[in-house]
């Protein structure tokens, strides 16, 4: 699984396969701006949704392609805000 079409999102989560693999949250001071948690709990800087979805998706797949498990990156549901539909 190396590819962006294995990979989808569920709210604020992006999954490979049945695995959380990334989570995107909103940030608290600037609204419309979002962060990608990064799998030792740090955020991302800020930018838009389409950017931050785009930046996790690109963290998860060079995290996949350089052997690290999905599985290392487990976010609980209190770490994100839901995405808007």
């Amino acid at each position: 699984m190396k590819e962006r079409k294995d990979l989808h999102w569920q709210g604020p989560y992006l999954y490979a396969g049945t695995r959380r693999a990334a989570a995107i949250v909103q940030d608290k001071t600037y609204p419309g701006m979002w962060r990608v948690r990064q799998p030792d709990g740090s955020l991302s800087d800020m930018v838009n949704l389409t950017p931050a979805r785009d930046a996790a998706m690109a963290m998860v797949l060079r995290n996949l392609e350089g052997g690290i498990s999905p599985s290392r990156a487990i976010y609980s549901a209190s770490d994100a805000s839901p995405v808007p539909a």
